[in-house]
């Protein structure tokens, strides 16, 4: 998933415009333009060739790096933009978090799990579904830039034979003799892309313990970190150094290891920089666009299924930016076909909402429950709520609109709502309708028991969302402002997280924000950047103006482009 930006420069005529992953409109300060690559010239700056050195210290956890402060690496930030907070993927294997940062897809596309680098179909509604392939940086910069080489330098024996397509791959024995062969590479060596993989850091936390407090991990840090030194010295030492524009990315593919996945850190040095920590800042949501960009929970064990007789509440803060007619926009159902269902889907219809209630297979009746003349087609946030209870035998759904009640039907004749189709947030197909849905999601919840009309409408301005009433009964909260990543977490005490699917935009909203939500003290014009390691690949493709495809359906952002002008003269 990705983290879009303010562009700030437009100086640049020539632009790619690229479709992405992972998610913005609202607030103009919070303006969130598509990615760009520049096409130009090799002489800009005066410099002849843009070079990308990338340095992976694999287990290195962002929060500790800052503790411990190394020097080479604080050196580095005195000339980078930088962040400790880098997003940890879905996935937290060492080859599924390499693969992340080396495809610039999120694991939710790429779908590498182990270190046999082959993608694996997690697919639980389809085992025979195709998987797409999504090549590394290095088969990329083959097939779009052969003339550019790249070098890979890792002593591990699995990611050595992933990266096949790299010009030249040196497999080391360990990581002092991975700085050695690096060191060598950089006096001399003409490549692009120089890729360095250090292990020696994780093998360390996971032994004695992820802490900068803990003397052998810290040392292993130190240790990687007089490697990078060395390595600089190195590269600035290099003959032609003067006609070169490098770009080091020092990074962590995964802090902590597969048992303790943490938030890792990235820095981004290059001689023209200000030093400066980039962060997310105000609210930063998914646009769920089209009928591609969803969100879904697989393999919930019957969690959010309602069955013949469980109680529940669904509630969503929405914004909708477009008016369309008929698509579902949220639901634990089959499509609707016919007004007919399996479930219940939340539909948008023409500036107001229904929801359309179905049993098992069809066996009972429909119930649609209209939210009457109440307008939420006007760019605001609104609170939409759907319950339903037993009392008395009698099993009843209710729909609320910003706490109010809409409509109260008894759906007794519902025989039954189990389905196999997952919990989703984005585009349901009702009979092929509204395929331009746009809309923004924030706090999602979910409890397992049917809320009264007066809880409901006490509570949808609530802030702090364990001082619910019924907290204990919540099995599903999804904030929706990771601002990154492909994964929307759940904070609930209980529960399962969602997994994005499609090419999606985080979006920056500053304090466009529902009313669950606590407004910040934001500048006028501050960005919004999160990290993830997706990040590496665009970061590199950028660097070196390598034109971008919007087939490749890239997760990872560029931001290094938002500070032009600081390094493009």
């Amino acid at each position: 998933m990705m983290m879009n930006y303010k562009n700030k420069t437009g100086i640049f005529c020539s632009l790619l415009a690229v479709m992405l992953m992972t998610v913005f409109n609202a607030c103009k300060k919070y303006e969130n333009p598509a990615q760009i690559y520049e096409e130009y010239g090799d002489d800009m700056n005066g410099k002849t060739a843009r070079k990308v050195l990338i340095i992976n210290i694999n287990g290195a956890v962002g929060a500790d790096v800052k503790a411990i402060n190394p020097t080479n690496m604080a050196a580095l930030i005195k000339n980078g933009k930088f962040s400790f907070n880098e997003l940890k993927d879905a996935v937290s294997s060492d080859a599924g978090s390499i693969a992340s940062m080396l495809t610039g897809v999120s694991s939710s596309k790429h779908k590498i799990v182990n270190n046999s680098y082959i993608p694996v179909n997690n697919n639980d509604n389809d085992d025979h579904a195709p998987v797409t392939n999504y090549p590394s940086i290095f088969s990329r910069m083959l097939d779009v830039k052969p003339e550019f080489k790249t070098v890979t330098i890792t002593p591990d024996e699995a990611l050595d034979k992933y990266l096949i397509h790299a010009d030249h791959s040196i497999l080391a024995q360990n990581d002092a003799l991975v700085k050695d062969s690096a060191v060598n590479v950089l006096k001399d060596n003409d490549a692009r892309v120089i890729m360095v993989d250090f292990r020696s850091v994780k093998a360390a936390g996971s032994k004695d313990g992820f802490s900068p407090e803990v003397p052998s991990y810290k040392a292993a840090i130190e240790t990687v970190d007089g490697y990078i030194g060395e390595m600089m010295t190195a590269l600035k030492s290099r003959k032609n150094y003067a006609s070169e524009d490098w770009l080091v990315i020092v990074t962590t593919n995964r802090g902590g290891d597969e048992l303790n996945s943490k938030q890792g850190f990235i820095i981004c040095y290059n001689s023209n920089l200000k030093s400066q920590g980039i962060s997310k800042e105000g609210f930063n949501t998914m646009n769920f666009k089209g009928t591609a960009v969803t969100a879904v929970i697989n393999g919930d064990n019957n969690f959010y299924n309602a069955g013949t007789n469980k109680d529940f509440t669904v509630q969503l803060q929405a914004k909708f930016n477009k008016n369309v007619y008929w698509p579902g926009f949220l639901s634990k159902s089959t499509d609707v076909k016919g007004h007919t269902t399996t479930g219940w889907t939340m539909i948008f219809n023409g500036g107001n909402w229904e929801t359309q209630i179905g049993g098992k297979n069809y066996n009972g009746s429909t119930v649609s429950l209209s939210s009457g003349s109440v307008n939420i087609n006007d760019q605001k946030w609104h609170t939409l709520t759907l319950t339903v209870k037993t009392v008395g035998g009698v099993r009843t759904a209710a729909t609320y609109t910003d706490g109010n009640l809409m409509v109260s039907k008894d759906i007794s004749g519902v025989k039954d709502l189990t389905t196999t189709e997952p919990f989703k947030i984005g585009y349901r197909n009702q009979d092929n309708s509204g395929t331009d849905l746009d809309f923004y999601a924030a706090d999602l919840q979910y409890f397992n028991v049917g809320l009264d009309a007066d809880v409901v409408k006490a509570n949808i301005a609530l802030k702090d969302i364990a001082k619910h009433p019924n907290y204990a009964n919540l099995i599903g909260y999804w904030p929706l402002d990771e601002g990154g990543g492909s994964v929307i977490n759940n904070l609930a005490p209980t529960g399962y997280n969602f997994i994005l699917r499609g090419s999606g935009v985080w979006q920056g909203l500053g304090n466009d924000i529902p009313v669950s939500r606590t407004p910040q003290n934001i500048t006028d014009g501050t960005l919004s950047i999160v990290a993830t390691g997706p990040d590496v690949t665009a970061l590199t493709f950028y660097w070196l103006r390598v034109p971008v495809k919007s087939t490749w359906s890239l997760d990872g952002v560029p931001w290094i482009s938002n500070f032009e002008i600081e390094y493009i003269k």
